[in-house]
C-alpha cells in the first residue's frame, strides 16, 4: 500500500499555509499600505486554527489506517514466525521485546547472562549433588 502520497499531500498543505502566513506577515509589516495590522492578526489566527484542524483530522484518519495495517501485518508476521521460527530468532525477538521494555522504563522480564555469568551458572549446576535433581522422583517407599 502506497502511503507516501498522503504524507506528501499534508506536507504540501502545511507548506502552502506557511507561505501564506509569511505573505500575510509581509503585508502586515508594510508601511504606507493603509492596512490595519489587527485584521492580519485575526486572519493569521484563522489560518493557524484551520491548519491545526486539518492536521488533526489527517492524523486521526491516518492513525486508524495505520492501526489496521499494523494488525494485518502482525497477523502475517505471526504466520511467518510459525513456519520459520528457530532458536536464534527466538532470542532476537526476546531481546527486541526487552529493549522495548527498557526504552519504556519498564523492568525486564528476561535477563541475558554475559559469557562470564553463563560459565559461573553452569559451574553451579555441575556442582550440585546427584540427589538434588531427583528429590522429587523418589519411589513411594523411599520417602523420608
Amino acid at each position: 500500500m502506497q502511503k507516501a502520497h498522503l504524507y506528501e499531500g499534508i506536507l504540501s498543505v502545511n507548506r502552502g499555509i506557511d507561505q501564506a502566513v509569511r505573505g500575510m506577515e509581509l503585508l502586515k509589516r508594510a508601511k504606507d499600505s493603509g492596512l490595519k495590522p489587527g485584521y492580519f492578526d485575526e486572519k493569521l489566527t484563522l489560518f493557524e486554527m484551520h491548519r491545526a484542524l486539518l492536521n488533526g483530522y489527517f492524523c486521526n484518519n491516518i492513525q486508524n489506517s495505520e492501526n489496521r495495517d499494523d494488525a494485518r501485518f502482525d497477523r502475517l508476521h505471526r504466520e511467518y514466525e510459525k513456519k520459520a521460527l528457530d532458536e536464534v530468532q527466538v532470542y532476537r525477538d526476546v531481546q527486541a521485546i526487552e529493549e522495548r521494555r527498557r526504552l519504556e522504563g519498564r523492568s525486564p522480564k528476561v535477563r541475558f547472562l554475559s559469557s562470564e555469568e553463563q560459565r559461573a551458572w553452569e559451574g553451579l549446576c555441575s556442582n550440585l549433588p546427584g540427589d538434588v535433581a531427583s528429590d522429587g522422583e523418589r519411589p513411594e517407599g523411599d520417602q523420608k
